[in-house]
């Protein structure tokens, strides 16, 4: 015995049209007993207009009719009222799991019951009747239309007070699925169509099969590719073929909204309009029509295109020319087509008037092979081949209209906004190319010029003479609100081991405790002459250095230090040995971050070490550093005065003065073994902050010197235009490059989900090549940076710092081009810049090797 509650009920909830044999002979072969769904028999009631009586014995809905060839049907099913009827009687024997049979030809209230069959009101809940999800078709052809949407109906119900069984249904009105009309059959035409082109290889040839064969076709264009190859579509218009819409870029309508729909079908009529001067009313959904829909949810692609005018043109006979796996030979298509031509029978889901061939979305080679076999093969059998539209029984004009006169300012006006589209697309991609490609050969050319700056050995003299040069050298320290970083920047300065120096400290109208600090810390060194401290109001760095060049006496050379910076003891010495060459006039130390406390200041880190330091010793080779550093740099004084000393008129004194020598033929170098160690900001908006002074100031240098620019010297050939282009151009565009990877990928991959066969990856394998290319030599580079730099007990580079380069390149775009915008906006509106300070940390580590004790530097 099998316990109660491991019994399974199984539900039934379909029918059977049973066909009475007529007195005389036999059925007709295609005439016979079939199985019907809830849905088929409502269908037959309706079209019969034949009741649906409900038994009292059975109690079970049935109907009969006499159908055209006056055969008797007798249809007896099983729906929701009779599937109530059971789970309570299966209930009272003590079942209580059900399972359907069969699912998807039930009658869909019976879902309202299924899980609570013995609720009072479940009778109740029957009464609306939902349509099944079938869809009901009528007519014969390949164009379609929907004549009615779904609609529920309605029943009555009457339950028996003692069984509180259903003992009768009566239907008022019965449920109406989609009804779709299928017209446009013909005995003797054929219409060959062609989807997902125009393409610029396959389209041409098989229009010049057309015009061999003197035959049409109807074109069914993806809007994308007809705004790309507008000539083609123009030639098939010229050429006497009809063109339909195919939508803008080939999506599975079938999961979009009504709004992208709309878009989609919108967006490629207004670019037939402005490009072909028609309106198309022609139109095939991609993917969603091939045969005909068999559900509700492949009826929608028919029904938003319906309500936009357009006509929905299916096909039938479709040899899978695009398929790739297996591809198809130009026999196989055109045996499939020619096997499958009218006569047609109404079940006969293969055969039709219409082809469906492809132009586009891969290689047609094939298709172009076997299409003149096809036209020859059609009229050899005695078929027409004609313009969809004459299926139809309408004329050219009908499904092509000319556009009317007064939408024509408005077509050109849409032309004009497809050509920035397309100008657009085709910017950034050359945008994205040439920026590769010019960032790719800068990499490499740094990278070949600044190793062999390291490894060339620099002769500033005879050993005697680079042992006896020791010209008289001031340290300017120029200090606004430095308090807390002031005394170990000067007690830094006075460990240096070059003999013949003198510290110079300015402040420029400290609001803080800068000036009293400093004379506290330093009244010794004040007093002996190494260390003289001026005050003055406050008026800009340019003009505190300026101050400070007035008290430097006889010295022949000076070194610029930030008051946030410690300098290694042998920095100075190491700077001094260049200005043997009298054509030297400035040095650019090594500057470094100092504070590495958080993401950004490693970042930092990792960008003087990789970009600015990498740059200098390149830039080191032709004489050409176009920024000394304010965090350390040593000038020759005569030099200096000749260029009239710093320029108050730009907010980057420092680039403005080495322009300024270069200029007037100096040669301006990089020592890398000048080390110091600077405060660098700590957040993204500081980081932003200083870089905006920056770039301001940079921007203004180059406007200030671009008299030169291409002309004249190192200045004119190599710094500026380096500046222009790598330091202002390209990083305004940088973002488009980031911008055009991620769109190509996403489009890739979205084109690969819906055109599995056909997406060719050429294009986006090209795409990945370009970019990681750029950032394998920009890695590459990086490592080549560090691996320059020089090692020193007290300068051991983090290594690490290589891990984050490819993230910190991509923030820095992003950073710096929202900078660089910020200052071509400044630039443009003439307005003047602001002095904007950052707040002092103290946060610099450093300790020199061989003076451990000598700088607090906490």
């Amino acid at each position: 015995m099998i316990p109660k509650e491991k019994v399974i009920c199984a539900i039934a909830n379909y029918g059977y049209d049973w066909v009475k044999k007529p007195k005389k002979g036999t059925l007709p072969p295609e005439i016979h007993d079939s199985t019907v769904s809830v849905q088929d028999a409502w269908l037959a009631a309706r079209d019969s207009d034949e009741d649906v009586n409900f038994d009292d014995d059975a109690m079970n809905p049935h109907f009969s009719y006499l159908d055209e060839r006056n055969l008797r049907h007798d249809i007896w099913f099983v729906d929701a009222v009779t599937a109530l009827n059971q789970m309570r009687a299966a209930q009272s024997m003590g079942i209580r799991t059900f399972a359907l049979w069969r699912l998807g030809s039930e009658d869909r209230s019976l879902w309202r019951v299924w899980d609570m069959p013995g609720d009072t009101g479940a009778p109740d809940k029957l009464r609306d009747v939902p349509p099944g999800a079938e869809v009901d078709m009528e007519g014969q052809g390949e164009i379609l239309r929907i004549e009615d949407k779904p609609a529920h109906g309605t029943r009555d119900i009457s339950v028996d007070a003692n069984s509180k069984m259903i003992d009768d249904e009566v239907f008022q009105t019965l449920p109406e699925p989609y009804r779709v009309a299928r017209y446009g059959y013909s005995p003797n035409k054929v219409v060959i169509t062609f989807d997902d082109g125009p393409d610029p290889e396959w389209t041409p040839k098989i229009l010049d099969v057309l015009k061999a064969k003197h035959a049409t076709a109807t074109f069914f264009l993806i809007g994308i590719q007809a705004d790309k190859f507008s000539g083609l579509a123009k030639r098939i218009r010229d050429e006497g073929s009809t063109i339909g819409n195919h939508t803008f870029t080939h999506p599975d309508v079938t999961n979009m909204s009504t709004p992208l729909i709309k878009a989609e079908l919108n967006l490629t009529e207004r670019l037939f309009a402005s490009v072909l001067g028609v309106r198309t009313t022609l139109m095939r959904p991609p993917y969603a029509i091939d045969e005909e829909p068999d559900t509700a949810d492949q009826v929608r692609p028919l029904e938003i295109p319906q309500e936009m005018g357009y006509i929905t043109v299916g096909n039938r006979i479709d040899p899978n020319d695009w398929s790739g796996n297996p591809r198809h030979t130009a026999e196989q298509i055109t045996d499939y087509v020619l096997s499958h031509l009218p006569p047609c029978q109404v079940e006969n889901l293969r055969c039709g008037n219409i082809v469906l061939l492809h132009d586009g979305g891969g290689d047609r080679s094939e298709t172009v092979r076997a299409l003149p076999m096809i036209i020859d093969g059609v009229r050899a059998r005695g078929y027409e081949i004609a313009p969809v539209y004459e299926l139809l029984n309408m004329q050219k004009a009908a499904v092509m209209a000319p556009l009317p006169r007064g939408e024509r300012w408005a077509a050109r006006l849409d032309r004009l906004g497809f050509w920035l589209f397309d100008f657009g697309v085709v910017s950034i991609t050359w945008i994205f190319l040439v920026g590769d490609l010019l960032m790719t050969g800068r990499l490499i050319f740094i990278g070949a010029a600044a190793v062999y700056d390291r490894v060339h050995e620099k002769i500033f003299g005879k050993p005697a003479q680079v042992a006896s040069y020791k010209p008289k050298v001031a340290v300017l320290i120029p200090a606004y609100n430095e308090e807390k970083v002031i005394e170990r920047t000067v007690r830094a300065a006075l460990n240096s081991n070059y003999p013949n120096l003198r510290v110079i400290v300015i402040d420029d109208g400290s609001k803080d405790r800068t000036l009293e600090v400093a004379r506290n810390a330093f009244k010794e060194e004040a007093a002996s002459g190494k260390v003289l401290i001026l005050g003055k109001r406050n008026s800009g760095k340019a003009e505190a250095l300026n101050y400070g060049i007035e008290h430097i006496g006889d010295a022949e050379l000076f070194v610029g230090i930030d008051a946030d910076t410690i300098i290694a003891p042998d920095a100075i010495s190491r700077l001094v040995p260049h200005f043997i060459n009298p054509k030297v006039g400035a040095i650019a130390g090594n500057a470094k971050v100092g504070n590495r406390v958080n993401v950004w200041t490693r970042w930092q880190a990792l960008e003087y070490i990789t970009s600015q330091n990498f740059e200098r010793r390149a830039l080191d080779v032709l004489g050409a550093v176009s920024v000394v550093p304010g965090a350390i740099g040593a000038w020759r004084v005569s030099a200096v005065r000749e260029a009239g000393g710093y320029h108050i008129d730009t907010v980057a004194e420092d680039a403005d003065l080495t322009m300024a020598l270069l200029r007037r033929g100096y040669r301006v170098e990089y020592e890398d073994m000048a080390l110091a160690y600077t405060e660098a900001p700590t957040n993204a908006n500081g980081l932003m902050r200083q870089r905006f002074r920056w770039s301001f100031g940079i921007l203004q240098a180059v406007y200030k010197h671009r008299g030169v620019f291409a002309r004249k010297g190192a200045l004119g050939w190599v710094a500026l235009p380096n500046i222009v282009i790598f330091q202002i151009l390209l990083p305004l565009v940088s973002p488009l490059i980031d911008i055009m990877f991620a769109v190509g990928t996403i489009w890739y991959f979205i084109q690969k989900h819906f055109h599995p066969d056909s997406t060719d990856p050429a294009s986006f394998h090209k795409l990945v090549l370009f970019f990681f290319a750029f950032l394998v030599i920009d890695f590459f580079a990086s490592a080549i940076a560090f691996a320059l730099e020089r090692r020193r007990p007290d300068d051991k580079e983090d290594p690490w710092l290589l891990s984050q380069v490819w993230l910190q390149r991509f923030a820095y775009r992003q950073l710096f081009s929202i900078v660089l915008f910020k200052t071509l906006k400044r630039a443009l509106e003439g307005r003047k810049f602001a002095w904007d300070k950052l707040e002092r940390t103290a946060a610099v580590k450093y300790v020199p090797a061989e003076t451990h004790d000598s700088v607090n530097v906490r």
